[in-house]
């Protein structure tokens, strides 16, 4: 006698082909314990009838989920659910977004090693200026300056990474008034620190480089009607998570509506290192409204934490009382190895070495992913999926199956769309873990 299949039959939601909607069905209550692994699934003709679908519909949803490793058949028996034993250690792991590890032990341990004749007892042992150092902060302004030709020592300060700089940002902007406007599929990070301080956030409309001029003049007439002011915050280079990157016409054009509208505009520009040669940002074309925000951890190493922010002049005291109020300033020993680096050319050697690594990344991404037409592939080190939620979960209930890990599935809470994805990180793993994992999520799209 065949065991019953425990699933209560039912399609997700959307406008998907209805065998997408049957796999991404059971392909959720797998990860939510209602099917639990090695269960029964209804028997086709069953599952046909109870759905009042086509025969043929189940039997390609169950395709599906077989070529996606969710389910296997028995011959004789019948459909099962999965129940693969996970090993951490065999995961690949392309859910962070670090860069590739260029550093050696050995430069890693000089460098240590020259912290002692660095530091003394008493620069350690006082406080740092909120700024930061003037000497770490002219000697970082310079090495910059092939990125953003307006970096400007003056007006920055060194922060404990990007997130802190956007953190203090936000945080002197807090006002019933004031009204973020971003892309439809945001920011994470900007998405987070925007609840912690209960600023409102609207989403954009984009296209394949990202926000669309028109979009954002239309809803700067719209809010400006009702009495609020607006700050744009973009990523104009390697956007996360869709990876897109502006037009040196598109950021020209943001600019202008910018200015024309008065709005105010926070650049976080931490993937600058890995634009084209002729790169433009909106701390070139508007200085007096723009606070840009840059990052070592992107360009050299994740355990370098210093973000750096520039500022228009006249908010630099309003910026430095933040960062007193949150007690958290950058490290004085990060400053130390960034000026030890930037001072001795390592860290132009390592920058070097890293756009070398996403260059040859991206291509691999390209070739892998070339007969998928919808794939986002940047040219920083996280590439983008976009399809409906539900397919998003499935794909990544898939893929852990298959011991990679992903991206969390992204959903948009900023405009009407549904439109989700799954942002693929690809600088953790070595290259020929990226390939096989890379290769494994093409063959669960098809």
């Amino acid at each position: 006698m065949l065991l019953k299949s425990p699933w209560e039959p039912r399609l997700a939601k959307g406008n998907e082909p209805i065998y997408h909607r049957l796999a991404a069905a059971i392909a959720e209550d797998l990860i939510s314990g209602k099917i639990p692994p090695g269960a029964r699934l209804p028997a086709q003709r069953d599952l046909s009838y109870r759905l009042g679908v086509g025969l043929g519909t189940v039997t390609k949803a169950y395709a599906l989920l077989e070529r996606q490793g969710l389910a296997s058949s028995v011959h004789g028996c019948g459909m099962f659910a999965t129940g693969q034993n996970l090993a951490i250690t065999e995961t690949i792991d392309l859910s962070v977004n670090v860069p590739p590890n260029i550093l050696s032990d050995r430069l890693l341990s000089g460098t240590l090693a020259t912290l002692a004749s660095a530091i003394d007892a008493k620069t350690f042992g006082a406080y740092a200026p909120p700024q930061g150092d003037l000497q770490h902060r002219l000697a970082l302004a310079g090495w910059l300056q092939r990125y953003s030709a307006s970096v400007d020592a003056e007006r920055m300060i060194l922060c404990n990474g990007g997130q802190q700089a956007l953190c203090v940002v936000l945080a002197t902007m807090v006002a019933p008034d004031v009204c973020i406007v971003t892309d439809d599929l945001p920011f994470p990070g900007l998405r987070r620190i925007a609840g912690l301080l209960g600023l409102e956030l609207l989403g954009l409309g984009t296209d394949h480089e990202g926000i669309l001029p028109s979009a954002l003049d239309r809803t700067a007439c719209e809010v400006a009607a009702k009495g609020k002011r607006l700050v744009l915050f973009t990523n104009p280079t390697a956007q996360n998570p869709t990876g897109k990157t502006m037009s040196r016409s598109r950021l020209t054009d943001i600019a202008g509506i910018c200015k024309h509208r008065d709005i105010l505009i926070i650049e976080d520009d931490v993937y600058s290192a890995f634009s084209a040669p002729d790169h433009l940002c909106f701390l070139d074309l508007a200085p007096e409204r723009t606070y840009y925000i840059s990052s070592l951890a992107k360009i050299l190493t994740p355990g370098l934490r210093i973000g750096i922010l520039i500022a228009p002049s006249n908010q630099l005291d309003e910026l430095a009382h933040v960062i007193r109020a949150q007690g958290s300033g950058a490290s004085p020993i990060a400053s130390v190895v960034m000026h030890r680096w930037v001072v001795d050319g390592v860290a132009s050697h390592i920058a070097s070495m890293t756009y070398s690594e996403a260059v040859a990344r991206n291509e691999l991404a390209a070739s892998v992913f070339a007969s998928i037409t919808d794939a986002w592939i940047g040219n920083g080190f996280h590439m983008f999926l976009p399809m409906r939620h539900s397919a998003a979960v499935a794909l990544a209930y898939a893929a852990r199956e298959n011991r990679i890990l992903v991206t969390e599935p992204a959903l948009s809470l900023l405009t009407k769309s549904d439109q989700s994805g799954i942002r693929l990180c690809l600088g953790a793993p070595t290259r020929v873990e990226l390939s096989a994992a890379l290769r494994k999520i093409a063959t669960l799209l098809v």
